[in-house]
């Protein structure tokens, strides 16, 4: 049985789902201790793209309130994970099917 090198294997996952930067997927696990536990409740990363972060919301009147946190958010981003490691945030509000 051969063995791959696991920077090799990983690099492949990496770009197959668009990362460029392993900075980029801290976000889901410091998600809580960058926005704080009450609008964590409310919010979850999903997913990154070319430099936006795409984040889940609950329930409309949270998404109307994180419009307006959008700058303080992406400030602590900078602060805990990396700096410029997104240049956009979008929140969308979750399927309640």
């Amino acid at each position: 049985m051969a063995f791959t090198a696991l920077q090799g294997t990983l690099k492949k996952i990496l770009k197959r789902h668009n990362i460029r930067d392993l900075e980029e997927v801290k976000i889901f696990s410091a998600w809580e201790l960058i926005v704080g536990q009450k609008t964590a409740r409310h919010t979850r990363p999903v997913r990154t793209a070319d430099g936006i972060l795409y984040i889940e919301v609950d329930d409309p009147l949270w998404l109307s309130q994180l419009k307006y946190m959008k700058p303080d958010i992406l400030d602590r981003i900078e602060e805990t994970i990396h700096k410029d490691i997104y240049k956009d945030i979008r929140f969308f509000l979750k399927n309640t099917v």
